[in-house]
């Protein structure tokens, strides 16, 4: 009987490992400049035709190599980065594998140019389905040029599953973007079928490479994340809610320099807008987080792009609370702008339209498996609130956490009994008084479920209800809540109740249809096994609230932006909406032709 186990011939092995690190063009363009980034490059640039699929170039300043580096190189499992097994424990490099250069040379026709600083002369290596075709001295200043044309010429079963020369660009430029914005020191520049699509200099900051890469425009409607806590160093920016978009191609997660994927990590981010965000619309954002390589294991995935931490749940504690402290600013309120006649580039205007599949974050992902949500101090939003309010006789002012005036001296009013208008210190501020009140109450509630003390006011004559008998199920099922609000509800028969007490301040009982509409939109929405408290809170502050329609008195206007301004989040309302919007007083002068 034959043996039927062999060792795989050295080819066979390296189109084998190529099925893990080159998946399409744009694998082949992140590998090389890698490499480049790791050979202390301060330039780089990437030529690509045909998408990548003919030809793929990488050039760079780097260090170079040898001409027996240069051969040893393209052997699999050859490397400078990795001296000892202690180092794999604390990888500070991009690549550490050994595999990428003779991967990428058994699916294509490479040829590598390299000459070392201490070298007078080059060498040129040329490779061709993982065969060594020739090894010369060539002339050339120091650094590194690798080209790779016709990827996956011997494997057509691969090249065939490769998509539109359109799309495999749009992931060359997202990972060009993604180097760019890792390694802003250093200059990057891409052209494609002759055309550069890229030109960036060397920057000293990141937030210079951000702007140079999504443009002014975007840029200026973001706010700034940093922290620090137990060993963990994160900064970025945060896209206001109103640059959120359906897809979520424009968030970025770097650890120490390396661009990854990272679920529970978004879902910390995701978390942190909380109800900013509406359902269908996820955020923009930038991160960089700086932490012990012996507390990263990168030798996750083949391609390194995925990473896992020691600490987990830490970090996503941390990130989540981070994020949430960073939007309690009134740099989150909406703007009403006119572009028919500004300039400026967007963040589309800033790089090319690439389309390319992206997954949507849904609102589910913050019940990931380790969202468990830390404990949090609960405080009120600490941001400017010195208001000022003309009575006719005197002004009074109450000044905010800061002493800083949002409200100008001001009377407040009311237009067509929907919003409430006030002067604010650089402009006009807009509230919708419906969304406003939602925010109050929810807060409210929600603070009842979490031991705040009940208050309750007595009905002078109880309020006799029926339901039916889903709805009584779920009167049942959410009495103990209900009671917690304030309400008073006693059970009679099937489908009977009365209630003899309300919560304290509800304006809009309307003889029991509030508390009638609270069940039944409860009971359409059928049980949940959790998020019932929340549900409950963001239905009773919709039914409760002050409608539109509702005349409000100068002192109710007030009381309530001071009641707003007083929750942990003023600017939106339970469902996502905005509760203010602004516009600025530039705006204003330059629509007048000030």
């Amino acid at each position: 009987m034959s043996n039927r186990i062999r060792v795989l011939p050295e080819i066979l092995v390296n189109k084998i490992a190529a099925g893990e690190v080159v998946e399409r063009p744009a694998s082949v363009v992140k590998e090389l400049v890698e490499n480049a980034l790791d050979a202390e490059a301060s330039r780089i640039a990437v030529e690509v035709k045909a998408g990548g699929k003919s030809l793929i170039s990488v050039a760079d300043d780097g260090m170079g190599m040898s001409r027996d580096d240069a051969i040893l190189a393209m052997e699999r499992h050859a490397t400078s980065k990795l001296l000892s097994e202690e180092d794999l424990d604390a990888v500070h490099t991009l690549g550490f594998r050994g595999e990428a250069l003779p991967s990428i040379g058994s699916v294509a026709r490479m040829i590598l140019e390299t000459r070392a600083r201490t070298r007078s002369a080059g060498t040129m290596v040329a490779f061709e389905g993982g065969i060594l075709k020739n090894v010369t001295e060539v002339g050339r200043d120091e650094g590194t040029t690798v080209a790779v044309r016709n990827l996956f010429f011997n494997t057509p079963a691969r090249r065939k599953f490769l998509k539109t020369t359109e799309t495999e660009f749009g992931h060359i430029v997202r990972t060009m973007t993604a180097a760019a914005l890792a390694h802003p020191k250093v200059a990057f520049r891409l052209v494609h079928n002759g055309r550069e699509v890229m030109a960036l200099r060397a920057r000293e900051r990141s937030e210079e490479r951000m702007r140079d890469v999504f443009g002014g425009t975007l840029m200026d409607r973001t706010v700034p994340l940093r922290f620090s806590d137990g060993g963990v160093v994160g900064e970025g920016v945060l896209g206001v809610p109103e640059v959120a978009r359906r897809s979520g191609r424009q968030q970025w997660i770097f650890v120490n320099g390396r661009p990854v994927t990272h679920r529970p990590l978004r879902s910390a981010i995701f978390r942190g807008y909380g109800a900013l965000l509406p359902r269908d619309r996820v955020p923009f954002f930038v991160l960089f987080l700086r932490i012990a390589p012996t507390t990263v294991d990168v030798n996750v995935h083949p391609t390194k792009r995925e990473v896992r931490f020691s600490n987990e749940q830490l970090i996503y504690d941390l990130l989540f609370l981070e994020t949430e402290r960073a939007l309690r600013t009134d740099a989150v309120v909406p703007e009403v702008r006119w572009h028919s006649d500004t300039g400026g580039a967007g963040a589309d205007e800033a790089s090319p339209r690439i389309e390319e599949e992206s997954e949507a974050f849904a609102a589910s992902e913050a019940h990931d498996s380790i969202a468990t949500e830390p404990a949090a101090e609960k405080r009120p939003f600490q941001t400017a609130l010195a208001f000022q309010i003309d009575t006719g006789t005197r002004t009074e002012e109450r000044a905010g956490p800061r002493g800083e005036p949002f409200w100008e001296a001001a009377p407040l009013w009311q237009v067509h009994r929907k919003y409430i208008f006030a002067a604010i210190k650089n402009g006009l501020a807009m509230v919708d008084q419906h969304a406003a009140h939602e925010r109050v109450l929810y807060e409210k509630v929600m603070g009842h479920f979490s031991g705040g003390p009940r208050t309750a006011q007595q009905l002078l004559f109880p309020l006799t209800l029926e339901f039916d008998p889903t709805e009584m199920h779920m009167i049942q099922e959410i009495q103990p809540l209900l009671d917690q609000i304030g309400f008073g509800i006693r059970c009679f028969g099937r489908n009977t109740v009365m209630v003899d007490a309300i919560p304290s301040g509800l304006k809009q009982w309307r003889d029991g249809q509030v508390l009638k509409d609270l069940v039944d939109e409860m009971a359409r929405m059928g049980p949940v096994s959790s998020g019932l408290k929340e549900r409950l809170a963001v239905s009773y502050s919709c039914h409760a609230a002050i409608k539109t329609g509702d005349r409000l008195s100068l002192a109710e206007m007030q009381g309530l932006v001071d009641q707003l301004f007083a929750t942990q989040q003023p600017f939106v309302c339970p469902h996502g909406r905005p509760t203010v919007v602004k516009m600025s007083l530039e705006e204003l002068d330059r629509r007048f032709g000030r």
